[in-house]
């Protein structure tokens, strides 16, 4: 051993390689324990920063006890078991990389040779440096990183030897630091790779790859790579499908189009009728073709020109390249064929965020929105129509009830200037009266006809349930246009022989207009030689006591156009074929019949001919009266009105109107009584008040009066401290006929009601059944005469 010691000497002196001799020692059980440094040359003394007596002769794990124990094992298999082993290892104190060269030289030596290769390591891989990802070297058992330059700058450290732990702390915050770590540290001996990607402290995105070449090999290597750029990508396209995908809620079909390579293919399929059109172009097809023979086979022949135009290919990539004159938005929506079925479809165009490279295409069902703003165009219009139609109607109206008031007002006018001319012609004067009396009559005929028409539509036409006699309602009707007909030449027959069961329970007043009115329209348009029939026949009892009566008004007159028959019962409607035009009336007598029909349960049909007659035919259900009937006094129990006197009694006429005031002092005083007049209601309350107790016998109050209103002044009244006024007969006067001022008068406490304007006879006959006991209180249920 001593000449191999010094021909070593003689050899490896002036070496500058590294190069030594070591003796391995055994303990008892024959494993390796120590070495000893028997021969080393400066070179490798310079490794330890030592001269080579300083290390000559001495163990290894003496001077460094801390030190690498595989050196052992691997200067074992040279010395005692001819082994050459050359391995890589870490220098921990000098932070060095080195490659080591283990051969047998006897048994229990073994000379080794050692490289520094940190330089090597880092600088020879000239090719990685022009890479954008940074190499680094791993070595496991001392858990320390090599890191090129390439690979400090990914990571922005000036650094390039330090710990795993060093290098997750200063990279990285919270958990990202232990998984770093770990992942670097866990790389175990069986598994090639370790790939993962983490967020750095400064915000970029690092991947970090790691491999080690053969499960024996102490060293790995790996990669750090900045993929910020790629995450930033990655988080558009994902935000991109984010959209796409909340868009697929709303759309049955995606198209993705790729406008470089001018193909389509689905991209998501929702429905069936979406996986037949997906179906069409499985395995790619040309856009270009596509769009040809979808517009050809599924669209409409009159949104073809349309959707090509919209969605040619030079269209998309116009859009999806934004530049000047592009759209902001790209859609259209057209009518799609598919078998049988036309729907409403719009295909809109999204953009992907690769420029003019592609766009989607999605497609969704729009035909229940289509339909219904078709439905609210179609309401609007219809809304227009009528609007137009109630103005139109409404003009219509305000001429004829020009032409119609003025008439009556005509009359009596003229009749009004010819009595005052012929004072002294008893007979001219008196037919000048009556004359004046009937055109009064019908110019308040048609106000009523107004009033009922708005208080039907209004809702406040409340219906009263009363004993009748049938037949001989039919005979007051019969009575009232006996006259009328004779004096026309018409031949006007009524029959009410086939009624069984004459006693019924409904509204006589409104039974009765039903039949006034159909009947006076019959006559009204049938000429002199014609005829009219009023037929009232008697259908089946039902069990709960319900007659089905059927009321039948013909005649032959000029009759009503077939267009005119859908609007005969509508308000202010005239036929304008016929001779309406030149007819009197507001053109609401048979709007008030049907509204009043229907208020009774029952219906209304009219058959009609143009110069051939006319036929209604109305169907009312009306309750039997099962009770004993009851006469009720009539006309001829009332005797002659103009008999009745009131001599000796005392009335307070309250009213703002001075010819009101007037006229009814002077009628009032005809019939015997003696007057007062007050010009409003608190005037009323003072004179009552200031009066001795039954002074007054009676008070006559119109109800709108400007400074203090009838029912107002009735309530102060009643409330006199006197005994008088509880029981004092206190009559509503008012041109007012709605049942809001019939409310009124009753919750005032106000007596009775009368209408202006004022029918004498009523007022007496109301004035005898309270001054002279005839008759009980007479409120009606809903606005009319007391």
């Amino acid at each position: 051993m001593n000449e191999v010691l010094e021909s070593s000497k003689i050899i490896f002196d002036r070496s500058t390689r590294p190069f030594g001799i070591a003796r391995v020692h055994l303990d008892a059980e024959g494993n390796p324990a120590d070495v000893t440094i028997e021969y080393l040359n400066s070179a490798m003394a310079a490794t330890a920063d030592c001269a080579p007596d300083d290390l000559r002769g001495r163990n290894i794990y003496e001077i460094w006890p801390d030190g690498d124990r595989t050196w052992l094992d691997y200067f074992y298999r040279a010395a005692y078991q001819g082994e050459a082993v050359e391995f890589e290892t870490v220098s921990v104190a000098y932070r060095t990389f080195q490659n080591v060269v283990v051969f047998p030289i006897m048994e229990g030596y073994c000379g080794y040779e050692l490289q520094d290769i940190t330089n090597w390591m880092t600088h020879s891989h000239s090719a990685m440096e022009s890479v954008a990802a940074g190499m680094f070297f791993y070595e496991a058992r001392t858990r320390l990183l090599l890191l090129t330059e390439p690979a400090r700058e990914s990571c922005g450290l000036d650094i390039s030897y330090l710990s795993v732990e060093e290098f997750a702390t200063a990279l990285f915050d919270g958990d990202a630091v232990r998984r770093v770590r770990e992942g670097i540290e866990e790389l175990p001996s069986h598994c090639a790779k370790v790939l993962f990607e983490e967020e750095l402290r400064d915000g970029r995105w690092i991947r970090i790859s790691l491999s080690r070449t053969t499960a024996a090999s102490r060293f790995a290597t790996g990669f750090l790579e900045d993929i910020t750029q790629l995450k930033e990508t990655q988080a558009a396209s994902a935000r991109r499908s984010e959209i796409i995908e909340g868009l697929s809620a709303e759309y049955f079909i995606l198209y993705n189009v790729d406008l470089t390579q001018d193909r389509i293919e689905p991209y998501l399929v929702r429905t069936e009728v979406a996986a037949y059109f997906a179906k069409v172009i499985e395995g790619g097809m040309a856009y270009g073709d596509w769009l040809e023979d979808y517009c050809a086979n599924y669209v409409a022949r009159e949104h073809k020109a349309e959707v090509f135009a919209h969605l040619n290919p030079e269209a998309l990539r116009r859009y999806a390249e934004g530049g000047p004159g592009a759209p902001a938005d790209l859609s259209v929506v057209f009518k799609r064929l598919f078998g049988s079925e036309e729907q409403f479809i719009e295909l809109r165009v999204i953009k992907t965020g690769e420029g003019a490279r592609g766009v989607v295409l999605a497609a969704r069902n729009i035909n229940d929105e289509v339909q219904k703003k078709m439905d609210q165009s179609e309401a609007l219009e219809t809304a227009l129509a009528v609007a137009k139609h109630a103005n139109e109607s409404k003009t219509t109206f305000l001429t004829n009830i020009s032409h119609d008031l003025r008439t009556p007002l005509n009359s009596i006018m003229g009749y009004c200037d010819l009595a005052l001319a012929h004072l002294d012609d008893s007979d001219s004067m008196v037919s000048s009266l009556e004359k004046i009396r009937l055109s009064s009559n019908h110019l308040l005929n048609l106000i009523n006809d107004i009033l009922d028409v708005n208080r039907i539509e209004s809702g406040k036409m409340v219906l009263s349930e009363q004993a009748i006699d049938l037949v001989q309602l039919v005979a007051e009707v019969r009575d009232v246009f006996a006259g009328q007909a004779k004096e026309k030449g018409i031949a006007f027959t009524v029959d009410a022989s086939k009624v069984k069961h004459r006693h019924v329970l409904s509204d006589p007043l409104r039974l009765k207009q039903i039949m006034l009115n159909t009947v006076g329209n019959a006559l009204k348009y049938t000429d002199e030689g014609g005829c009219v029939d009023l037929l009232v026949l008697e259908g089946a009892v039902s069990p709960n006591g319900a007659g089905m009566y059927e009321v039948v008004v013909r005649d032959d007159g000029c009759g009503m156009s077939t267009d005119f028959l859908d609007r005969v019962f509508l308000p202010f409607e005239r036929d304008s074929m016929g001779r309406a035009p030149q007819t009197e009336g507001t053109g609401l007598g048979m709007t008030i019949t049907k509204n009043l029909v229907d208020l009774l349960g029952g219906t209304i049909s009219v058959k009609s001919k143009l110069r051939a007659g006319t036929q209604f035919d109305i169907l009312l259900p009306l309750r039997l009266n099962r009770s004993k009937p009851v006469e009720s006094p009539g006309a001829a129990g009332e005797g002659d009105y103009r008999s009745i006197r009131f001599d000796g009694l005392r009335v307070l006429i309250a009213d703002d109107d001075e010819l009101s005031r007037e006229m009814m002092g002077a009628i009032l005083e005809d019939f015997g009584f003696s007057f007062q007049l007050a010009e409003d209601g608190d005037e009323a309350v003072e004179a009552v008040a200031e009066s001795p107790e039954g002074y007054f016998d009676v008070v006559v109050m119109d109800m709108r009066m400007p400074r203090m209103e009838g029912d107002v002044a009735t309530r102060a009244i009643r409330a006199l401290p006197r005994a008088d006024v509880a029981q004092m007969p206190i009559i509503a006067l008012t041109a007012d006929a709605f049942e809001e001022m019939y409310r009124r008068s009753r919750e005032a406490g106000m007596t009775a009601h009368a209408t202006k304007p004022l029918n004498t006879k009523e007022l007496i006959l109301l004035l005898d059944r309270f001054l002279h006991g005839v008759g009980e209180n007479p409120w009606p249920t809903e606005g009319g005469n007391a």
